[in-house]
């Protein structure tokens, strides 16, 4: 189980990454108006659920590049962003002025419950390495079929009458030296936690669950 913890740890980082992507600069609008332009240009790339874009918003940074190290392909990467992002979406709401350099916006977001989602998948982990023992000698193996259950159990729990899970938030967005509107670095980490549909709590949870 240590290697699940490893795989999952790995990819949390990664996202947790993506929120410290610049937004953009805008010109002729207003602060208001640029601020949720930033925000509305990360999110989407979140929902896009597609590496490349993200990483060119990242300004060619190798964002996923220790969750690809870990995995050992970035056919499983994708398949995990996928999954973690294939059921997000949001809504922004009417942008709070602070002050010159700060400005809050209320959102509404959704995604599929990462917690069930979790615990759905692993059980499914567990039995299948009941049932398969060598399979923990076989890294490649194991990390694909670790891909492949987390997939399944994101759907599973989607796809249930309760498997969704919306939350409203506030993004705190603050003006940088270079006039670009980014997501604030003190940003509560519950926020992050519900775009992720509760994802980070799950893996807490996991990880006291196992003893870690």
């Amino acid at each position: 189980m240590k290697k699940l913890l490893k795989i999952t740890v790995s990819l949390l980082m990664s996202l947790m990454i993506v929120f410290a992507f610049a937004g953009c600069g805008g010109s002729g609008t207003s602060p208001e108006d640029e601020a949720t332009a930033s925000l509305d240009k990360i999110l989407s790339a979140l929902k896009s659920a597609d590496m490349t874009a993200i990483e060119e918003l990242a300004g060619g940074e190798d964002v996923f590049g220790e969750a690809e190290e870990t995995l050992g392909s970035e056919e499983d990467v994708q398949s995990i962003l996928t999954s973690m992002f294939g059921h997000f979406d949001y809504t922004l709401g009417t942008p709070e002025v602070v002050d010159d350099t700060h400005i809050n916006i209320p959102a509404t977001v959704s995604n599929a419950d990462m917690q069930k989602a979790t615990d759905t998948w692993l059980a499914d982990l567990m039995a299948f390495a009941m049932s398969n023992p060598d399979i923990a000698s076989d890294e490649k193996a194991l990390h694909a079929k670790t891909v492949e259950l987390l997939s399944g159990a994101v759907e599973k729990t989607a796809s249930a009458e309760d498997g969704i899970v919306t939350n409203d938030v506030v993004f705190p967005m603050v003006k940088n030296d270079e006039g670009v509107w980014d997501i604030s670095e003190d940003i509560d980490e519950s926020v992050l936690d519900a775009v992720m549909g509760g994802f980070m709590t799950a893996i807490n949870n996991l990880t006291q669950q196992l003893g870690e």
